[in-house]
């Protein structure tokens, strides 16, 4: 079962017993709320200053009760707080609206929480492992504003980001000689040795006509994007996407976020 000291919604002193149903299903609820690349979006957004539901359904492309459901949720973890303010948009200008902003310090609180589920799942609840990773590097990204960007949720190297610019990148694992490749690369440690060397790449990121690409190397283990098995033949990457190379216990789990920060522009 899940225990929690009941000061916080993300006290440090959750306990966590996997085998209990009842964990499984507290867990797979938490992370409905997490997993969700709308609602990590909306955590980005707020994280700059306080917003209205307009202005988020504006940012979000979203209807208005869209994004209140989406709300009501970060609502029930205790990441985002419902405040009072005056209104400066010109429909309603100077009348009182309600305003949505981060709460100080959730985010870390998130990870941390993330951080001790997955400590269990992969063996306890191996179904939610997908899930799990996916919100773990969604707040990840959230915390940091940044992208296009590349994170790993899996292995030693997990949370590492990668930066993505209109170089692309090639990625496999370290070797010697490594110094002789031009092109920039996601290195990845020997602990993932199903993924093939870097010299010959299990994937190459390509940014083509606006959008980024993945394609297979060729590599022997294969490379899936939200389940589908991908060619050579470049697929283009979409916010959100789980990267499998080779998947398994000894290959690399990636997550793609397309959307940069507010205030830097994708280098040239």
């Amino acid at each position: 079962m899940m225990t929690t000291d009941r000061s916080g919604p993300f006290d440090d002193k959750t306990i966590l017993t996997g085998a209990d149903p009842e964990f499984i299903s507290d867990l797979s609820d938490y992370l409905d709320v997490l997993a969700s690349p709308v609602r990590l979006n909306i955590l980005s957004y707020v994280g700059t200053r306080s917003r209205t539901v307009r202005q988020i359904a504006h940012e979000i492309q979203t209807s208005y009760e869209n994004t209140k459901k989406h709300l009501t949720k970060l609502l029930s973890l205790g990441l985002i707080r419902k405040e009072i303010g005056i209104s400066d948009e010109p429909a309603n200008q100077g009348q009182p609206v309600f305003y949505y902003a981060l709460v100080p310090g959730s985010l870390d609180h998130a990870a941390r929480n993330l951080a001790a589920f997955s400590s269990v799942t992969a063996q306890a609840v191996p179904a939610l492992s997908p899930q799990l990773d996916f919100a773990c590097a969604g707040i990840l990204e959230a915390m940091g504003e940044s992208g296009p960007v590349l994170i790993i949720t899996n292995g030693t190297q997990k949370g590492q980001e990668f930066h993505l610019t209109k170089d692309g990148c090639r990625i496999g694992r370290t070797e010697e000689g490594q110094d002789g490749i031009t092109e920039p690369a996601l290195i990845l440690s020997d602990e993932y040795r199903s993924v093939s060397r870097v010299s010959r790449p299990h994937a190459w990121i390509r940014y083509r006509a606006g959008n980024f690409t993945i394609a297979d190397g060729p590599s022997k283990g294969g490379i899936r994007v939200q389940g589908e098995q991908v060619s050579t033949e470049p697929r283009v990457l979409l916010d959100g996407d789980v990267i499998e190379l080779s998947p398994g216990p000894l290959g690399a789990s990636i997550v793609f976020f397309s959307r940069k920060s507010k205030h830097v522009e994708l280098h040239q």
